[in-house]
């Protein structure tokens, strides 16, 4: 898929006011020019959070998140900065455009007839519950009928081979029926319902969108699988998803603990949930995922495996530790009593002892050190040297090399082995996973890397944004600006980069609101922006002659800046010229002596 071009960002951004766009999430109340609220991003009891309409951006005084429309989305929504722009767009009622490739106008119809599809799925589910006797008592004896059921959507597909499809071919097309998954067709072109005799589990994006159904299999005889997914397609990828991920941004325990629990199946997030703990995830049926933990971290860098207590669970933990090791997540390991799963663990024990059970919890790496020494004998030398092998291979995929040899310290102690013999272990294995790339990757880094550029003074830099703050606040004179200071004329690169977008924004649409420019800056020249604009008074109302005054005046200034600049460069001639005119002298016959 192609980029959304710069240009369509733009009319996103310029079509979602962000005090529109922040009210419908956060209650805002209007002081002096700006709005203020209770910041949504940490814990405060006095607002210190303001929102500025007339610069488009939002900036809290207590923490120092700052940012436009588009992050605060993505901040508070934990979206992707895509998502962000197409949750916006959809709002304002935008039609994005995309450079290159970008799904076509059909592609898009398609996943919008998907997603209505899915939506009208759900429905039939859900009405179809009550009528399944099986379906009813299945749920009720595991505490999961009534309010429950009704909390999470849980349905019943009936157990017949085409009376979904059936229902669903007289409404929608082909095509975007084959792409939900729900309807299939054979080889023969034979229609068929995908989900047949199961009770359903609705499977939905971060953004709340159903994209998939998980299904369990009613009848205990049938040699089918018990649990089934939507199949991968153009909705649906269950290495990117995970139950319950839409629930997590308002997690009251997770705000509580700043931690996520991960979890098998359905039914365990479930009852984790209705026992009090909202923070519960789970993968769709398969192991853990680098991006599932990418998701995740959206919302938390702290995570807690829960998997089940049996032999098959600690092998399932095992290998999620080993992901997150490679992650670099901070990450522990409960793990549950008696062989039990957390669903069963909470319906017999209760959330008291299931908290217990967390709080008992080992951190990700003693828990890799515990299942080696539960499969080695590390009294015998080769058995020891056989579990370094096996944890060198693991900590060898983690790109952090400060933790590399942090759990080589901490493993050398288990082992019984000098830390450096853990830790040539561990980086001859990492040599040995991705020497190439390394070598390719130092090559890129030797080509690209910038000269390193003169410190400038702090005077100089406070100086560069006081002219940064006069030019945002006279368009007039931005707009003559670039013909006179370029931006390496900058002591500061990030100050070079803001003004740079600056006269951008201004080519492009006639002004330049801070809002506009965030969502194409760098981190740094993020942070200096709103140094800039913590400069910046309250607009005052001037005479067109008074502001036309201020303008001259700071063209002025800028041909003065744009000289102190050139001026060492001239120097820097000079003496050069005069070297060249010394040396030139030097070399004449009969030169004085």
């Amino acid at each position: 898929m192609g980029r959304i071009a710069r240009d369509s960002i733009e009319e996103v951004r310029r079509a979602n006011d962000i005090v529109d766009v922040i009210s419908a999430c956060v209650p805002l109340k209007k002081r002096g020019t700006g709005y203020w609220a209770n910041c949504p991003f940490h814990d405060e009891k006095t607002p210190s959070f303001q929102v500025s309409p007339s610069r488009q951006v939002y900036k809290c005084f207590g923490c120092g998140v700052f940012g436009s429309a588009i992050d605060f989305v993505m901040a508070y929504e934990k979206l992707e900065f895509v998502e962000a722009i197409e949750k916006l767009a959809e709002r304002a009622g935008v039609s994005l455009r995309y450079e290159g490739a970008g799904p076509s106008v059909a592609d898009r119809s398609l996943r919008q007839q998907a997603l209505e599809i899915m939506n009208w799925a759900q429905r039939g589910f859900v009405a179809n519950l009550p009528r399944s006797e099986a379906a009813m008592k299945y749920l009720e004896d595991r505490g999961l009928g009534g309010e429950v059921a009704d909390t999470w959507g849980l349905g019943y597909a009936p157990d017949e081979w085409t009376r979904v499809t059936d229902a669903a071919r007289s409404k929608f097309d082909d095509e975007a029926l084959l792409a939900t998954g729900i309807c299939r067709k054979n080889d023969e072109g034979r229609w068929y319902d995908f989900f047949r005799g199961r009770v359903t589990f609705p499977i939905r994006d971060a953004q709340g969108r159903i994209v998939g159904f998980g299904a369990r299999l009613l009848d205990p005889d049938a040699k089918a699988q018990k649990y089934v997914n939507s199949a991968e397609g153009l909705l649906f990828h269950k290495s990117r998803l995970l139950y319950a991920i839409d629930r997590l941004a308002e997690s009251t325990r997770l705000k509580e603990t700043g931690r996520a629990l991960i979890m098998e199946g359905y039914t365990d997030v479930i009852a984790a949930h209705v026992h009090g703990f909202d923070n519960a995830v789970a993968p769709l049926g398969t192991a853990l995922t680098l991006e599932q933990l990418a998701l995740l971290r959206r919302y938390t860098s702290k995570l807690t495996i829960v998997l089940d207590g049996d032999s098959a669970g600690i092998k399932a933990a095992e290998r999620a530790v080993d992901l997150v090791l490679e992650a670099g997540v901070d990450a522990d390991v409960a793990v549950l009593p008696d062989e039990m799963d957390p669903f069963d663990f909470l319906r017999a024990s209760g959330a008291k002892a299931f908290e217990k059970v967390l709080e008992a919890a080992v951190d990700a790496f003693a828990f890799k050190l515990q299942t080696l020494g539960s499969r080695y004998d590390l009294r015998r030398p080769v058995e020891a040297e056989k579990a370094l092998g096996e944890l060198a291979q693991t900590l060898a995929r983690s790109e952090s090399q400060s933790l590399r040899e942090l759990y080589a310290k901490t493993a050398a102690t288990r082992l019984g082995l000098r830390e450096a013999v853990v830790v040539g272990a561990v980086e001859k294995a990492r040599r040995e996973l991705d020497a190439q790339a390394e070598r390719a990757q130092r090559a890129e880094d030797r080509r690209d890397k910038p000269a390193a550029a003169p410190e400038a003074s702090s005077a100089a830099i406070q100086y560069e944004r006081e002219l940064l703050r006069r030019l945002l606040e006279h368009a007039g004179a931005l707009k003559a600006a670039g013909e006179i200071v370029e931006p390496k004329d900058f002591h500061s690169a990030a100050l070079g980069e803001v003004y740079r977008e600056m006269l951008n924004a201004v080519d492009e649409h006639g002004d330049a609101v801070p809002g506009a420019m965030v969502g194409h800056l760098g981190q740094e020249a993020r942070n200096e922006l709103d140094k800039v604009i913590a400069l910046m008074g309250v607009p005052a109302d001037q005479s067109a002659s008074g502001i036309a005054e201020e303008a001259a005046r700071l063209l002025d200034e800028l041909r003065r800046f744009a000289q102190s600049r050139q001026e060492p460069v001239e120097a820097a001639k000079g003496s050069a010229q005069e070297l060249e005119q010394l040396r030139q002298r030097k070399r004449r016959p009969g030169r004085e002596r």
